[in-house]
């Protein structure tokens, strides 16, 4: 008689590797259009439509539904990773948050303390996140595999 094979069978393997594929295409797909209506509001009032009040509330109302959709996109493609790859993100996550927080809470300070003459712009602290979750894969993956 054989022994039942430790090893996942193709079908499993052929199921998560799909269902990966597909939400990464989601999540690309949403988080494109986050960051195309993030330009339009954060370029368009003053480059293509003069600051037209309707407009711009409108891009912004679209900028925060495009925001959700990626949000949930972003945990649908958490949720169908297996633990290691979940755990590798945890990490990665845990770290980028850990590092925007400390940042983020110093660079407000910082014209407050008289260190800048301006105020700090917010987008810094979303560089300073990204960096460290790229950071953070890589560690983990050193970690893990």
């Amino acid at each position: 008689m054989n022994a039942p094979s430790q090893k996942p069978s193709n079908t499993t393997t052929n199921t998560i590797a799909t269902r990966t594929a597909s939400n990464t295409k989601k999540l690309a797909l949403w988080t494109g259009l986050w960051l195309i209506s993030l330009a339009l509001v954060a370029f368009g009032p003053k480059f293509l439509w003069d600051f037209h009040t309707v407009i711009t509330c409108t891009l912004i109302v679209m900028n925060l539904f495009m925001g959700y959709k990626m949000i949930i996109a972003n945990k649908e493609h958490l949720e169908g990773l297996d633990e290691l790859q979940q755990r590798i993100h945890l990490e990665a996550m845990a770290l980028s948050l850990g590092c925007s927080v400390v940042f983020g809470a110093v660079f407000g300070l910082l014209e407050n303390v008289r260190i800048i003459a301006s105020s700090p712009n917010p987008s810094s602290v979303l560089f300073v996140t990204g960096i460290t979750y790229g950071i953070g894969m890589l560690i983990a993956h050193k970690k893990y595999l």
